[in-house]
């Protein structure tokens, strides 16, 4: 997990400094000058929160002693020596991308990719959700429509149509790939337009999911999930809905209907153990189950065990 793009904040919430922990690393994250900077937010003098301190010129001022860094982490000066000493900060990946900052503690094992709707679509943001639950099984959750009829029944389900049928899951250079996954949904984006939908899944990272669903017009609706693990009990879900219609219905609207879902989720999630669990033969699968068992063995591929998030 050290080597994956992390999500932590929504673009317009970084304004000049903001704190954040990722993976138990205290960061300050500064915009100056249109770039983004990631630093430890403990200056190494006593610990003190570099964010509460003050950007002055390119430089940030702790607010305990006065000593200042440059965005580079560099010391500059220790105001009660008059002078600088050879003490640096240590330095965070960071990148801006699709609305949100994302953060890597050591070198990224490989960019974010690209999603094709961005450029083109109208874009809704919604979230941050905060859920009190293990953020793999948050994931798990969003790629599982197995669960639509009963959580979300009248909405992207119905208990008289919960039979899902057999769909293909590959390996691919992208990350894992399901398509053709057939549900009924009684209202399937807040249009009260029932039918039956299409829904292709891409787990591109471990905490990275895109989907896309069609019917048999040209309408698509696709979302990204990025989650923040905070703890593995403690999940920030950040997402972007993409639609190529409905430019009329208000944002608030479309939005409103996805945090409906969300929180019929969430409802459900945090009924959950905090473990989630690489081995097949702690929980029953069936054939609906099919991606989570394929993301499973991608977790234990690309991850191992990770027990700070619950992950054994």
């Amino acid at each position: 997990m050290y080597n994956e793009w992390l999500p932590v904040a929504f673009s317009d919430e970084v304004k000049d400094v903001y704190e954040t922990n990722v993976l138990g690393q205290d960061i300050v994250i500064i915009r100056k000058n249109e770039k983004l900077y990631g630093l430890s937010n403990r200056c190494p003098h006593r610990l003190a929160k570099l964010s509460k301190g003050k950007i002055i010129e390119d430089e940030i001022q702790c607010p305990y002693h006065g000593w200042r860094f440059n965005l580079e982490g560099k010391l500059t000066i220790v105001p009660s020596l008059g002078k600088k000493i050879n003490v640096n900060l240590r330095k965070y990946y960071i990148k801006e991308k699709y609305g949100i900052i994302w953060v890597c503690i050591n070198e990224p094992k490989d960019d974010l990719p690209e999603i094709k709707e961005w450029e083109s679509f109208r874009k809704i943001k919604c979230g941050p959700y905060y859920i009190n639950a293990n953020p793999f099984r948050v994931l798990e959750n969003l790629f599982d429509v197995s669960h639509f009829p009963y959580v979300h029944e009248n909405y992207l389900g119905d208990p008289k149509y919960p039979y899902i049928p057999e769909y293909n899951v590959e390996i691919t250079n992208e990350g894992i790939v399901a398509k053709n996954i057939k549900i009924y949904q009684p209202n399937p984006d807040g249009s009260h337009a029932e039918k039956y939908e299409s829904y292709t899944y891409i787990i591109y990272r471990p905490l990275f999911l895109y989907f896309t669903k069609t019917d048999e017009s040209e309408r698509t609706f696709s979302m990204i999930f990025a989650i923040k693990p905070e703890s593995k009990n403690k999940s920030v879900v950040f997402a972007w809905i993409f639609m190529n219609y409905d430019y009329e219905t208000d944002e608030n609207v479309i939005r409103n209907f996805e945090d409906t879902i969300i929180m019929q989720d969430k409802e459900v999630l945090e009924t959950q153990p905090d473990i989630y669990y690489l081995d097949l033969s702690k929980e029953i699968h069936v054939k609906a189950d099919k991606l989570s068992i394929f993301y499973r063995h991608y977790l234990k591929r690309r991850i191992g065990k990770f027990p700070e998030l619950g992950l054994l």
